[in-house]
């Protein structure tokens, strides 16, 4: 049943950002860290990406929740909760690595000392 919970809060949230993105960066709204806040650009990036990731997982968990509501698997609550971070781990590690990749793509410092 939790899987079925937090799959649906996660599916909200992705879907919130996706359609409602943070237009700018602030401390209330949308995904922040530290790569994220480095410029509007990034933090753009860093909406676009983590609005997906969050659908996509939200998804899975909500589909995973729902087989074991439908099959009436309900007494699992502890492996549930032992299972839960192996599928919000990765949501943060993907999107921080994405940021990295962006940055990398974007940042300019492979060619710096070229011209020099």
């Amino acid at each position: 049943m939790i899987f079925l919970v937090i799959g649906i809060i996660f599916l909200l949230i992705g879907l919130v950002f996706f359609i409602f993105p943070s237009k700018e960066i602030n401390f209330i709204y949308g995904y922040r860290s530290y790569l994220a806040k480095q410029n509007d650009t990034y933090w753009r990036y860093a909406q676009k990406i983590s609005s997906r990731y969050f659908i996509l997982f939200g998804t899975l968990m909500t589909i995973i929740g729902g087989v074991l509501k439908w099959q009436a698997w309900t007494n699992f609550f502890l492996l549930e909760m032992i299972a839960i971070p192996w599928f919000i781990v990765p949501i943060f590690g993907l999107i921080e690595e994405g940021l990295q990749r962006f940055d990398k793509e974007h940042r300019g410092e492979d060619n710096e000392y070229i011209n020099d």
